[in-house]
């Protein structure tokens, strides 16, 4: 079965993100190293495993792998969840978010073609 192209489109950004927070993390290792800076050294590893871990996802989504649809839906629940919780405070973080991640769930769930292709 061929991908969706929303999947696709998914897949990409993702891997998009997941290189850019691994280029964040390994700079603020390697400054943080560097520099002696514990805290940056410390904190660089956040973004990079969790960069990581996004490009094994993006994989995934690309493959249709099953685990990687449901991980993909149980990271945008939890999205959603947090950016419902984020604007009770102040509202800074804005709708975005929260928009795109309730579009993608929907997506996921809803559209038979993906469902067809990840065989869930």
């Amino acid at each position: 079965m061929s991908r969706p192209l929303g999947v696709t489109i998914i897949s990409i950004l993702l891997g998009i993100q997941a290189v850019l927070l691994i280029v964040v993390g390994l700079t603020a290792v390697l400054a943080g190293g560097v520099s002696g800076t514990g805290f940056l050294f410390f904190v660089g590893w956040i973004p990079l495993v969790i960069g990581i871990l996004s490009l094994i996802l993006a994989w995934g989504l690309w493959n249709l792998r099953p685990w990687a649809f449901w991980t993909a839906v149980i990271l945008e629940a939890l999205s959603i969840i947090n950016h419902i919780f984020g604007l009770g405070n102040n509202g800074s973080r804005g709708t975005g978010g929260l928009i795109i991640s309730v579009i993608i769930l929907l997506y996921l769930l809803l559209d038979s073609n993906v469902r067809r292709a990840f065989r869930t």
